[in-house]
């Protein structure tokens, strides 16, 4: 076990330890919130990824949708000639030029039934792929695939670009070549122009905000939400440290109030035993006490009077050692009954005393312990009553435990019953099939305070200990356990100043109660 100045050390370094640490290195605390950024930040990655591709996208759209009919308008300007089945290179050559002029960022190329480049307006030097994939060509003239519909670029072979297409037909109706053109700028792909365009900036910059005052949001949130289970933390490590007394008060209503209130039972169950414990050790110290005591006085009388006898045998007369036998006879005989007490008790609390129920007379029970302890009640000046009601049935019980239990009653009874005093045994039917026995004394009865442990082990109260009598207060605990064995309840009602009742109810015999109902019927 820890000594104090132990404890207090670790109650120490436990306030420096959690002194001002909202988030603990490794605590729940610490992973909680360090799921919440990861997840928070990769949430918002993703976000900033889809957002780029799909403004891309769509400005690409835009763009297609914008020029879808550029195609067909410069078409418009290309005749064939009828006699060649050529185009002009003059007015392909004009076309071009005019064409670089309205708009620097887009290229036109002249494209065969194959997707073979047949002439463009860029210059050739800058061309890396001779064929274009048609399919794209015929998808955008056809509208059989939803824009953005991305096509060779054949100046940046890794870069598929928007286009606007048509077909040039010759006179006498079939496909000439396909007129393409590539739309954006040259210098930038769509891609890059958004990722350094202003609006895109905008958003990346809000939306780092956004992240920044979410997380701060999310940690205090952690903070808010797991308070109460620092608290049962806290209050667990102060119930290691002994403090026994400690109690979480939860403020929610969620799982963590329940694990409060289960923490609060539990350490009022502990703080019980606890109490128990110590109350145990207590009354331990004093059966050691007592046991010393009562043992040790009677020893020493039946040593000192053995003593006498040997070295004044000669001196003694009969009836001198007659009376010291008789002391030394009455002290062995009290030590048996301690001694028998304590194995009785030890038995009854270990289950191993079983009651073996037969039908008997309670009246003559009673009466036969009243003749037992007559003399007693004599040698103590009480007089001793009975009060029987009439035609009392027989009760079903263990006779010689039962008898054990009238007699430490009505012996207790006599021993704190001052002199002049009465003890009354009643034998009642109450209503029902079962026999009351009452045992009561006019003696000066037992506070409210010690009521409370009158049939505690090796409990005496202040005032018997003060008047230093005889006991090792067993007996009501040896009657109280043998009547629990019958499944009734030792009672007992008291008033300071008239007197003590004790009381407990024992089944009438079944046999008795079928000859009762046969007679009736």
């Amino acid at each position: 076990m820890m000594d104090s100045s132990s404890k207090q050390n670790s109650k120490k370094e436990n306030r420096d330890r959690h002194r001002g640490d909202g988030i603990r290195w490794g605590s729940l605390r610490f992973r909680l919130s360090l799921v919440f950024a990861i997840l928070l930040v990769s949430v918002s990655a993703v976000y900033f990824y889809l957002m780029s591709t799909s403004s891309a996208d769509y400005l690409a759209e835009m763009m297609q949708k914008r020029n879808i009919d550029l195609a067909a308008s410069i078409a418009k300007e290309l005749k064939i000639d009828s006699a060649t089945n050529e185009i002009p290179g003059k007015e392909l050559e004009n076309l071009f030029h005019a064409a670089m002029i309205i708009n620097p960022n887009i290229k036109l190329y002249m494209v065969g039934h194959d997707g073979e480049i047949l002439t463009a307006s860029a210059n050739p030097g800058e061309i890396k792929m001779q064929e274009i994939d048609v399919d794209q060509i015929e998808a955008f003239i056809h509208q059989t695939d939803s824009m953005p519909i991305y096509g060779d670029d054949p100046r940046f072979p890794a870069e598929p670009r928007v286009f606007s297409a048509t077909q040039l037909l010759s006179q006498d109706g079939s496909l000439h070549c396909y007129l393409y053109i590539t739309l954006g700028s040259e210098h930038e792909t769509d891609a890059a122009s958004i990722r350094h365009s202003y609006i895109l900036m905008v958003l990346g910059r809000a939306l780092l905000v956004a992240l920044v005052v979410t997380l701060i949001i999310g940690l205090l949130l952690v903070l808010w939400l797991t308070r109460d289970l620092k608290k049962v933390a806290e209050a667990v490590q102060q119930m290691e440290q002994g403090d026994y007394s400690v109690r979480v008060q939860a403020s929610s209503s969620d799982e963590l109030n329940d694990l409060a209130v289960a923490f609060n039972t539990m350490a009022s169950e502990i703080q019980s035993a606890m109490n128990q414990l110590k109350q145990n050790d207590e009354l331990r110290r004093e059966l050691i006490a007592n046991v010393s005591h009562d043992l040790r006085t009677p020893l020493a009388s039946v040593e000192g009077y053995v003593e006498t006898i040997l070295l004044k045998k000669h001196l003694l007369s009969d009836a001198e050692q007659q009376g010291y036998l008789e002391t030394i006879l009455k002290n062995t005989r009290r030590l048996t009954r301690l001694v028998a007490d304590l194995f009785a008790l030890s038995k009854l609390e270990a289950q191993q005393t079983q009651p073996q129920p037969e039908t008997f007379s309670l009246v003559e029970l009673a009466h036969d312990i009243l003749l037992q302890l007559t003399p007693k009640a004599q040698e103590n000046k009480v007089t001793l009553k009975s009060d029987f009601t009439k035609d009392i049935p027989l009760a079903y019980a263990d006779v010689s435990l039962i008898a054990r239990v009238l007699q430490n009653l009505m012996e207790n009874a006599i021993q704190y019953t001052p002199e002049q005093g009465k003890v009354t045994v009643i034998v009642d039917k109450p209503a029902g099939k079962e026999v009351k026995v009452c045992v009561s004394d006019t003696g000066q009865g037992i506070t409210e305070e010690d009521l409370r442990y009158v049939f505690d082990r090796f409990y005496r109260s202040s005032n018997v200990r003060a008047k230093s009598q005889s006991g090792l207060g067993l007996g009501l605990a040896i009657a109280k356990k043998i009547v629990e064995l019958h499944g009734s309840e030792l009672q007992v009602e008291s008033v300071v100043g008239k007197g003590t009742t004790f009381w407990f109810l024992l089944p009438v015999s079944e046999e008795v109660t079928s000859t009762i109902m046969i007679n009736e019927g």
